[in-house]
């Protein structure tokens, strides 16, 4: 179950700026952030799924950033099967085209589905009953597996609060993202990003098979899941720029880091 941190400012020169975590099988294969899917538009960049073929996340300077999430919610699929949520991204951004738009239900499991360009985000769900779209107004918000902002959810209870405390980024994040852990105003970070990863550093005090926890590494019910990577994020009217980093090891901040960019 993945969690986004976004911030919305509809006058700001970054209109959204975003923290996305990743959390999967660690035996399931994936790639960072790039261009892998030139035939159907060769400017979108994004985390792909190797197994699947799809996108968790996908970007591009002309259509903002969209990413999924997992929800709790069981759905019937077809025929006892479903398509692959990592459709959803990708469609999105290359095409501007939304889950449910056409007046028909979706195929895949259900999902919360961030979207964000220059004008705004959004949240669109699907929870194996009807889609519904949430605007995200003016501020900061947080969206894990069930209703955006929701208190009831741990991970929202527990620190969208904390998030809201600190100031938000403003702009693209630095070139390595852990650069601004614990940063102290020695490290470049420009536009902000410092206070959003102290919260998340101070996240990792909880045990990561705590429901609370942000950095996870525990087993669920579909299976072994953890954090394995972390996106940092922020779209403009006329260009997207992304920030990844892989963790080392699953669930920890802290540690060798791979980053990449995009």
């Amino acid at each position: 179950m993945c969690t986004v941190v976004v911030r919305v400012d509809p006058a700001a020169a970054w209109p959204v700026t975003m923290l996305a975590l990743r959390d999967e099988s660690p035996e399931r294969p994936w790639d960072p952030p790039a261009a892998w899917w030139p035939d159907r538009d060769p400017d979108v960049r994004g985390v792909r799924d190797q197994q699947a073929g799809g996108a968790w996340l996908a970007a591009s300077d002309r259509g903002g950033l969209a990413v999924v999430l997992n929800r709790w919610e069981s759905t019937p699929g077809v025929d006892g099967a479903w398509t692959t949520r990592g459709t959803l991204p990708l469609d999105a951004v290359v095409d501007g085209l939304l889950p449910g738009a056409d007046g028909t239900a979706p195929t895949s499991r259900a999902f919360n589905l961030v979207r964000a360009t220059a004008g705004g985000a959004e949240v669109v769900t699907w929870d194996g009953t009807t889609v519904r779209t949430t605007a995200l107004g003016p501020g900061v918000h947080m969206v894990t597996h069930g209703e955006p902002d929701d208190p009831a959810a741990p991970r929202v209870g527990r620190w969208l609060g904390a998030f809201r405390a600190v100031p938000a980024p403003a702009g693209p994040p630095p070139r390595d993202p852990s650069d601004a852990v614990g940063a102290t105003g020695s490290a470049p970070d420009p536009d902000g990003w410092g206070p959003w990863f102290g919260v998340l550093e101070g996240s990792a005090t909880v045990p990561a098979d705590d429901p609370d926890a942000i950095l996870r590494d525990t087993v669920e019910p579909e299976g072994h899941v953890a954090t394995l990577s972390i996106v940092a994020a922020a779209v403009g009217p006329d260009r997207t720029v992304l920030r990844h980093t892989r963790l080392a090891q699953p669930g920890v901040l802290h540690g060798p880091l791979t980053h990449d960019h995009a």
